[in-house]
């Protein structure tokens, strides 16, 4: 019986093998291939073709600050005093500012001609002298002589360093020479003080008027024609004139 299962088996196995060799074959296709046709991408997912973007070049705004310097101030400048008390000086008046710049200056000056006591020939606060046209009628208005004490002798060499001296103190000076101001009019330095706050009209005329000191004239009104120019070489500029509005102040009167 054994012997016969095992001849059984043993003719069964090539028959399995046949039908699992027919199964595993590919079936056989007649007729042609079909064929595909590729449908193209919608447009919103088609490629572009890739760009190379420059940096943007940085754009730097400078803001320029002016640099504001200083003109640079006469050495030998002095702001004066605000002291207006008046006082008299050889019979002439002056306020006590005035004085204090008068003894600055011949502190600069260092000449013979004493400009703080006797070479004084007209003061402030007065309408004496009408040639001068209410230049002296208020404060910081002063004549000087420029003769030798005692003789009729012009100093001449001590004009300009005196005039020079009394611009660094702080007034608008001039040399005024024979019939200047009228006939047989004496030769003398004529002084304004810049700033003063009990000037005359006229005499602030003479600073910033027309024919004034800050703009480079002689300071004497002109009925006609131009304004003389300034024979001493123009203003000396300190840093307090300009703190006072000098030199655009106008001349305007008196509050």
């Amino acid at each position: 019986m054994k012997k016969f299962a095992w001849v059984a088996l043993f003719l069964l196995i090539p028959i399995l093998l046949s039908g699992c060799g027919q199964q595993s074959s590919a079936p056989t296709v007649s007729g042609p291939m079909p064929s595909f046709t590729a449908e193209p991408l919608p447009t919103s997912t088609q490629l572009t073709p890739t760009q190379t973007l420059s940096p943007s070049p940085t754009v730097m705004t400078v803001t320029n600050t002016p640099t504001i310097t200083p003109t640079a101030e006469p050495d030998g400048c002095l702001k004066p005093s605000e002291n207006y008390e008046r006082i008299s000086i050889t019979g002439h008046q002056l306020n006590q500012r005035t004085y204090d710049m008068l003894a600055y200056a011949a502190q600069l000056y260092g000449g013979v001609i004493d400009i703080t006591g006797s070479a004084i020939t007209q003061g402030s606060y007065t309408r004496a002298v009408e040639a001068s046209f209410g230049t002296h009628a208020g404060g910081g208005a002063v004549d000087l002589s420029v003769m030798a004490p005692g003789t009729f002798t012009i100093l001449e060499e001590d004009i300009e360093p005196l005039i020079h001296a009394l611009r660094l103190a702080g007034f608008a000076a001039w040399y005024r020479n024979f019939n200047v101001l009228y006939e047989g009019s004496p030769v003398h330095i004529h002084a304004i003080a810049i700033g003063d706050r009990e000037l005359s009209l006229a005499a602030r005329e003479q600073l910033a008027g027309p024919h004034g000191y800050f703009w480079g004239y002689d300071g004497l009104p002109k009925d006609a024609g131009n304004p003389t120019r300034d024979p001493h070489g123009g203003p000396i500029v300190c840093h307090w004139m300009v703190e006072k509005g000098y030199p655009n102040k106008t001349a305007t009167p008196s509050p």
